[in-house]
């Protein structure tokens, strides 16, 4: 394959135009550079590297420095098949096709020699970042009889001007304008199939907000539902929650993309699948961050203020550090859980009783193991050393963490019994006896979802299987109808 522009023939042939095609955004719903950037922040020596790179040789040393400390999967690239199809197209025809490309030599090779469907490849290389009328005089050097270029954003505009032949994919506003300017000579154009504001809201995760209903259990059980000071301190809690953990899902999704590319699910993830850009994620989450903690200052009150920040300080860790370690990620995990309940009873002045935040940690934590249990059972490993990607997981520990799993959510019956048998459960209820019936409810539940884990029926996330599932909502009403009959009615007899 030629690599570099200046050993192509510029002599002009009759098979038609050249081809050139632009990579981030164009070829792939990617940019490679921003992707890398996010990556470098959890090598070690990444950043370093990276900024190292940046002021030896600019924004070209910092694409060579990305290359090296967190290089992209090249197969697992979300392609745009549209664009793939032109291309071979083209090569049936007998037109020569190059890879032109702002991202570092190095990487664009890769690429093209995955491919297979370019003739020569031109790119950045420490000291040129090949973008815009750079770019262009390098397509000159090799076509300068006439070229057809495939673009897509405002930095390919004085290439479009010079093209014989321009393609727009998914174009930004600048590049739409072109467009129309231009549509005599317009060729391959292709739209988004997703909206940026569709796409940023799935990103959000909101089908994720159930979890924040943790934040209402202190008043469940303190039985100050009628309360209504209590109960919208409760539902403001519930709103700034939601929003804090959306803007972390957002960095969370930004830090995993290659690895959540490689995943049979994830990689429909509006990041992953390129529907939507790092910078527009990093704002975002930048917004919901911000305008979350300022809320629950202003709107609920110092203390909650305060929990909130903690939560995103541990599931920043989490994202950035804790996942990559085994045990620590799941205890981690277990306890984001526990601190809804805490930033509810912060939320509502209301104390948590110790018995139920142990009871939290045993069960999430239970399912953090459960999840865990999922990937690698749908790893289908045929090595036992072979690893969770960005986990710290092996396929030989499937049956360990199994263990686990189960041994806590033994635990959390157990904790929930003596809870249960706690003079505190006479005090609000008048039938207390009658709670004991919580027990067998959820011995079943516990125990049926890891027997639905076994045979790969609960999905990537145990508490949204709970959510969704018909039978674990029967469950909860079940719960809610006894705690009710427990506290309304009085048996008189020995059971009191």
């Amino acid at each position: 394959m030629t690599v570099m522009s200046s050993i192509v023939s510029n002599t002009s042939t009759s098979r038609g135009l050249d081809l050139f095609v632009d990579l981030d955004g164009t070829l792939i719903a990617a940019d490679i550079a921003q992707e890398s950037l996010a990556r470098a922040t959890r090598v070690h020596g990444g950043m370093k590297a990276s900024v190292k790179g940046f002021f030896s040789d600019g924004l070209s040393g910092l694409k060579r420095s990305l290359s090296e400390v967190a290089p992209p999967d090249i197969a697992s690239l979300p392609y745009r098949d549209d664009v793939l199809n032109y291309i071979r197209a083209a090569k049936a025809e007998g037109r020569r096709v190059f890879l032109a490309t702002a991202t570092d030599e190095h990487v664009a090779e890769q690429i093209a020699e995955h491919l297979d469907v370019f003739d020569g490849v031109i790119a950045s290389t420490p000291g040129q970042n090949l973008k815009g009328k750079e770019k262009l005089r390098a397509i000159q050097s090799i076509a300068p009889d006439g070229f057809e270029y495939l673009g897509d954003s405002k930095a390919d505009l004085p290439i479009w001007d010079a093209a014989t032949k321009s393609g727009y994919i998914v174009p930004s506003r600048a590049a739409q304008r072109h467009r129309d300017r231009n549509s005599a000579n317009a060729t391959l154009q292709v739209t988004r199939t997703m909206s940026p504001a569709k796409a940023l809201f799935k990103a959000m995760r909101p089908h994720q907000w159930a979890k924040n209903a943790l934040v209402f259990v202190p008043v469940l059980f303190a039985h100050q539902y009628t309360d209504p000071a209590i109960v919208l301190a409760a539902v403001l809690a519930f709103v700034c929650f939601s929003l804090c953990a959306s803007g972390v899902y957002l960095l969370n999704d930004i830090v995993d993309i290659q690895a959540d590319r490689q995943h049979a699910t994830k990689k429909n993830r509006p990041f992953a699948a390129g529907h939507l850009s790092i910078r527009r994620g990093l704002l975002a989450a930048a917004a919901l961050l911000v305008g979350s903690t300022v809320a629950a200052f202003a709107f609920v009150n110092p203390l909650f203020g305060v929990v909130m920040i903690g939560y995103a300080a541990l599931t920043t860790a989490y994202t950035f550090v804790l996942k990559s370690y085994s045990t620590v990620d799941v205890i981690a995990l277990s306890l984001l859980y526990t601190v809804r309940i805490l930033a509810g009873s912060a939320a509502t002045l209301l104390a948590p009783s110790p018995w139920l935040l142990s009871f939290s940690v045993f069960f999430f934590l239970s399912l953090a193991y459960m999840k865990r249990y999922i990937e690698l059972d749908r790893m289908n490993a045929v090595d036992a050393d072979e690893k969770l990607p960005s986990r710290n997981y092996y396929a030989s520990e499937l049956q360990l963490v199994l263990a686990f799993g189960i041994a806590n959510g033994a635990l959390s019956i157990l904790t929930l019994a003596q809870y249960l048998n706690t003079e505190a459960m006479t005090v609000h209820y008048s039938a207390a006896f009658l709670l004991w019936l919580i027990v067998p409810v959820m011995m079943y539940w516990i125990y049926r979802a890891w027997t639905w884990a076994s045979r790969g029926k609960i999905g990537d996330d145990p508490v949204l299987f709970a959510v969704k599932d018909r039978m674990s909502r029967l469950c909860v009403g079940i719960v809610l109808l006894i705690m009710g009959a427990a506290r309304l009615l009085e048996i008189p007899g020995v059971f009191q």
